[in-house]
């Protein structure tokens, strides 16, 4: 009986370490099928707070990695297991032009766009590849290491659909460059190697350029999300309290500095209780999203910010001309106002207008809680006048 006791535990202690077993598997197939179709928002990566600062610093970055390229080819074109014949050397010539002037537009030119990222890996991918083919078959396998660097770029700043299009690019001919190694090991070709090192080196060299890559982008994504989660609002999408703080200081220095106009708005949607009362707080909430994304709209053609700021609340922040900031505030009125909407609502806007001859520009950046303490109280007055319009304080 002790003996038939023994042998259920163990069944049954085999049976659950199955079942975590494809519980771990489960996890870790859901977590990598999030993280390829995660959205990838290239515009956040640049923009952010946290990352201009380091605009100067990735183009000095980029331009010395392309610089590196350019390096090995030149370098390559004096060792004997470089490129042979004038068509092969004529290429590496043409690849090396192309590096130097990549490398110059990276240094001397503004941040780049995803264009020009998404140009970039494929320039190194491609191009790179075209260069090691031409070279003998052990040169061919150590500078598959270059891939490294596409594929950090290609990390931080483009999707994973993009990272696994390289990563299976890089992979192909890592495998394909060892094969040809090991062949020519086998064929007497290459006497200073032999098989166990061409397959390890092809190991060492896939972890490196497709092992490390993966890793650091879900933790980059990881960290990216949550620094999204603290500073944007999660019905909307745009900035909540704390993230438009931040942006409001920018928009001042913008402002201070170009001798601008800057206007602050409170946009408040009318008789909200009622919607709620009504409809339910479901739909409540998609009107709140209309609004979101109609203002965000607006906002985004005046180069400003957009944040949520109380339930139906919102303030919006611009710097630029004093007239085409008032024609938004009345245009925010008119275009939020939409009687053919399922659920039609009117708002209550206020603005603080501060033109660029104002005395409180001399008090600092204080101006810019007192511009939207201004706008919220001026949003009460048209809210007190029955809502639908807007009411403009100059400070």
């Amino acid at each position: 009986m002790a003996s038939g006791g023994r042998d259920f535990d163990e069944v049954a202690s085999r049976r659950r370490s199955g079942r975590h077993r494809r519980g771990l598997v489960a996890k870790l197939a859901a977590a990598t099928s999030d993280w390829y179709r995660a959205p990838h928002d290239f515009e956040w990566i640049i923009n952010h707070r946290s990352t201009r600062p380091l605009t100067g610093i990735i183009r000095v970055v980029f331009g010395s990695a392309v610089l590196m390229y350019a390096l090995t080819s030149i370098l390559m074109l004096f060792s004997d297991l470089g490129p042979r014949g004038s068509l092969a050397i004529g290429w590496v010539f043409f690849v090396l032009v192309i590096q130097v002037l990549v490398a110059a537009r990276c240094v001397l030119g503004p941040i780049p766009g995803k264009k020009f990222f998404v140009g970039f890996l494929a320039f190194g991918d491609i191009l790179t590849t075209s260069v090691l083919l031409l070279y003998a078959p052990v040169a061919s396998l150590i500078g598959t290491v270059l891939f490294a660097v596409t594929g950090a770029f290609c990390t931080y700043f483009l999707s994973p659909r993009l990272l696994v299009a390289h990563l299976v690019w890089t992979a192909t001919f890592i495998i394909g460059f060892g094969i040809r190694v090991f062949v020519a090991v086998m064929n007497g070709e290459v006497a200073y190697i032999d098989g166990p090192s061409v397959a390890t080196a092809t190991v060492v060299l896939l972890l490196a350029t497709v092992g490390v890559p993966v890793f650091a982008q879900v933790a980059w994504t990881t960290l990216s999300n949550d620094a999204k989660r603290s500073v944007l609002d999660p019905l909307t999408g745009v900035y909540n309290r704390r993230g438009i703080d931040s942006e409001l200081l920018d928009l001042w220095q913008q402002a201070n500095r170009g001798t601008m106009s800057m206007a602050f708005l409170v946009v408040d949607i009318d008789k909200f209780k009622a919607v709620n009362d009504n409809f339910g707080h479901s739909r409540g909430d998609e009107v709140i999203v209309r609004v979101a994304d109609r203002l965000r709209r607006l906002v985004r053609h005046q180069g400003g910010v957009l944040a949520r700021t109380g339930g139906e609340e919102f303030l919006v922040a611009m710097v630029g001309d004093a007239r085409g900031m008032v024609d938004l505030g009345f245009d925010a009125v008119r275009v939020l106002a939409d009687r053919r909407d399922d659920i039609p609502v009117t708002v209550s806007v206020g603005m603080a207008l501060l033109r660029e001859d104002s005395a409180l520009w001399d008090v600092g950046k204080s101006v810019v809680g007192r511009a939207a303490r201004t706008a919220d109280a001026a949003m009460y007055r048209s809210k007190q006048s029955g809502g639908n319009s807007l009411v403009i304080d100059e400070i």
